[in-house]
């Protein structure tokens, strides 16, 4: 009986981190929380980039995609999205893919999304999710940038913490050159209160219940260096 109770909670939890949506880059499938670097050298007011996807399953499937901007020069910078139907808001419409089917850039609901700006550095985070099943989702990033990759100077800019100042939880965005990072909070006399190992671009929320009211400094550390620090003011 142990076994089969073993055996059943290991299938649902494969059912709920099922993913039915595959994105490809041309012929090269993305894993989830992928991270494509789009170089903005020589640009002249818009690029745009084109990824296929691909329902897995048996079953027509309904779903939405999410913007989610985490760096953007606002004053300077938009990046809209289209699935045949461009959106300038978060949010696509429902929309639908067929059992097996397979959208390429040929397809008029391929998906795209354009940058049109001055060349200042933006991240952006996008994830297809079923309408039926939020759970059911892909997410993936596209870096903007000078050159090939997202580079230190940008660690800074995409580095943010809000609410700030924070009474009980705070989330913090980050950056990091490699996957072997860590997000780090110190108080003022160096000492270190909270880490975490990090991904190279995401979010993490933390819990500062227990922390003094203050002063922090929070950052990502690579490589046994802090890349860049920014206060946090705890009530």
């Amino acid at each position: 009986m142990k076994k089969i109770f073993t055996l059943l909670v290991f299938m649902s939890a494969l059912a709920l981190n099922a993913q039915s949506i595959r994105i490809l880059n041309g012929s090269t499938p993305l894993n989830d929380g992928d991270t494509l670097f789009v170089s903005l050298d020589g640009i002249d007011g818009e690029i745009s980039t084109y990824l296929g996807y691909q329902n897995l399953t048996d079953d027509d499937l309904h779903f939405r995609v999410r913007k989610e901007v985490l760096l953007i020069n606002e004053e300077t910078t938009d990046i809209v999205f289209c699935l045949g139907e461009c959106y300038t808001g978060n949010l696509s419409s429902e929309l639908e893919i067929l059992a097996g089917e397979t959208i390429t850039t040929s397809d008029a609901a391929v998906f795209h999304a354009t940058y049109a700006g001055e060349s200042d550095p933006a991240l952006v985070k996008f994830t297809f999710f079923l309408t039926n099943n939020e759970n059911d989702k892909v997410s993936f990033y596209i870096a903007y940038g000078p050159g090939t990759s997202v580079k230190p100077v940008d660690f800074v800019q995409i580095l943010r913490a809000y609410p700030n100042p924070a009474v009980r939880m705070v989330n913090i965005e980050y950056a990091a050159p490699t996957s072997d990072a860590y997000l780090v909070i110190k108080n003022l006399t160096g000492k270190e209160v909270y880490r975490t190992a990090v991904s190279q671009i995401g979010k993490k929320q933390v819990d500062i219940s227990q922390f003094n009211a203050g002063v922090y400094l929070y950052g990502v550390e690579a490589n046994g260096k802090m890349l860049c620090t920014k206060k946090l003011l705890v009530k």
